[in-house]
């Protein structure tokens, strides 16, 4: 997939047309979902593709912000067994397949959702594992304007240049409050991250989406080593933080595969030794 064209056009649709999804690409989705790289590739899951006449009677009222369901025409259902990790690989898994949905021209959007026997029950699934995920599928009956993307490394970009393009997205976190060099508080500028080659991925990851678009992801350089914290909420739930996490990781490590290397997340915390303030946790660690 081109990661940083995908990320560039995609948005979350909650308003959809009626008009079903060709067989084919669903076909081709649900390939895809049951195939795709894993976060922790010993998490087994059951990802199902179905239909509005199946799934929207039955979770309308259950699933969805207040309980009012998107009204999409095809709904996708993350099942996962429940192991270390298993929520931030269900938001990896959970947005690639997004990505893919948004790479073969269906639109999508996460669903939220309070109990998973709930939504097993209602939807008569049988299975042994957890609902850690509910996104729509279909097409959007508007098409947002494009408001942020990656550059290309290598052009140049003046400061000023920068200045403009980051003032110009009041909504989106500026990347000197989002990534950090060696200790916390100190902001990483533009062009030390064109010269690491971090820029895009960084970028890109602010392009993702959070729960209720709070940006809570932080990056710290130290070295060749990037670690990824998370920022606490009170009105966040931890299932809500760890699959933010998950998409966070998944955003960073396509875009930085695309234009420097592959990399390989470590979960879990590393030693405090940059300063990070409390409300911050230390989910996942990386070289570049």
């Amino acid at each position: 997939m081109d990661y940083k064209n995908i990320i560039l056009n995609k948005y979350s649709v909650r308003d959809y047309k009626e008009k079903k999804v060709d067989a084919k690409i669903i076909k081709e989705l649900s390939q895809y979902a049951n195939t795709c790289p894993k976060l922790v590739d010993d998490i087994e899951m059951d990802i199902r593709i179905m239909d509005n006449d199946v799934v929207y009677r039955q979770l309308d009222g259950f699933a969805g912000y207040h309980g009012i369901l998107i009204n999409a025409p095809h709904y996708i259902i993350l099942l996962s067994e429940n192991k270390e990790h298993y929520l931030e690989n269900a938001g990896y898994v959970g947005e690639s397949i997004s990505m893919k949905a948004s790479e073969l021209g269906v639109d999508s959007c996460w669903i939220t959702f309070t109990s998973s026997e709930k939504v097993i029950h209602r939807l008569n699934i049988v299975t042994n594992k957890e609902v850690v995920g509910i996104l729509t599928i279909g097409y959007g009956k508007k098409k947002a304007p494009i408001t942020l993307g990656a550059l290309k490394t290598g052009d140049n970009y003046s400061q000023a240049d920068m200045r403009k393009k980051e003032s110009s997205q009041s909504k989106v976190l500026p990347l000197q409050e989002m990534v950090y060099i060696d200790k916390w508080g100190e902001g990483a500028d533009v062009n030390t991250l064109l010269e690491r080659a971090l820029y895009e991925p960084m970028d890109c990851v602010r392009k993702a989406p959070s729960t209720m678009n709070r940006q809570p992801w932080r990056f710290l350089i130290d070295g060749g080593k990037i670690v990824l914290l998370m920022r606490k909420d009170n009105d966040v739930s931890e299932y809500e933080e760890r699959i933010d996490a998950g998409i966070a990781m998944l955003y960073f490590e396509d875009v930085i595969g695309q234009t420097l290397c592959k990399i390989q997340w470590e979960l879990g915390p590393v030693d405090n030794i940059y300063g990070i303030p409390d409300e911050y946790v230390i989910v996942a660690s990386c070289e570049a």
